[in-house]
């Protein structure tokens, strides 16, 4: 017995179990953009600007967001497709496949950020040579932009984007390409 005593005082305390972390409470009017959440967007409209030629766009991503103190952080993953208007040489058609990442401040309602990004680019033949670019090709991208998310109700979200991506053809130059969109978007 005196053994047994003597081992648990060589032992020291034993630890208490930790005290387990407030989940996130469920999404309700007036909370604050806080914890950790996933997101869907779309950008169901954007006005293209590429070359000084208008285009339209659609688009979405997917991805999680996190808050703390002020400052957020959302990362996720992009489709675009968009489709400029070359007048006499057709529309050029493109689908980008990028992450991205959105860093700045927020607050109860709104979240206002930089955005970067970058990663494949794919334009389609339109059935006309073109001069300056040579028909269908592979490209990289990479973007800087800026936006805003401000929450509506208990899970929407509506907010604007603007975005220069520079787009690399491989080996035919560079087009650099304005968006701005109308996003709208829901937390999961």
């Amino acid at each position: 017995m005196r053994w047994a005593l003597l081992g648990l005082l060589s032992i020291g305390p034993l630890p208490l179990p930790a005290a387990a972390k407030a989940q996130c409470p469920a999404w309700r009017e007036g909370q604050a953009m806080g914890c950790f959440r996933g997101y869907l967007r779309v950008d169901p409209a954007a006005l293209v600007l590429s070359e000084y030629r208008p285009g339209v766009a659609i688009g979405g991503s997917i991805g999680a967001f996190r808050a703390t103190d002020g400052f957020a952080v959302a990362f996720g993953g992009r489709v675009g497709y968009d489709m400029v208007d070359r007048h006499t040489r057709g529309f050029d058609r493109t689908l980008h496949l990028s992450p991205e990442l959105r860093l700045g401040v927020v607050n109860r309602r709104a979240f206002g950020y930089a955005l970067l990004r970058g990663g494949y680019s794919r334009r389609f033949d339109a059935g006309r040579a073109r001069l300056d670019f040579g028909g269908a090709a592979d490209a990289f991208h990479y973007g800087l932009g800026f936006g805003v998310w401000t929450r509506v109700g208990e899970r929407f979200l509506i907010g604007a984007e603007g975005v220069v991506d520079m787009v690399q053809f491989k080996d035919r130059g560079v087009a650099e390409t304005f968006f701005l969109s109308l996003t709208l978007g829901s937390w999961l």
